[in-house]
């Protein structure tokens, strides 16, 4: 099974409290967000985004040279 498809799983099986923070997170960033805003979101440095992307932490694509995160999978960035 490929990263995306074991944290889209992960997913799925939310606790209703970890399903509310994730809904939070869409609300206030989108359903997909930018490393800078969700650095900011965090209080966290724009390369600890960077390397949980890179590491497959979190669901992510390439648009050009910019990276654009699936917000509900930012909730694995808690545990």
């Amino acid at each position: 099974m490929e990263r995306e498809e074991y944290i889209f799983k992960k997913l799925g099986s939310l606790s209703t409290i970890d399903k509310a923070l994730a809904d939070e997170m869409v609300e206030n960033l989108g359903e997909w967000t930018t490393v800078k805003k969700t650095a900011e979101y965090f209080n966290k440095h724009r390369n600890t985004i960077y390397d949980k992307a890179e590491s497959g932490d979190i669901i992510h694509k390439k648009m050009g040279a910019s990276i654009v995160i699936y917000t509900k999978s930012l909730i694995f960035l808690l545990e």
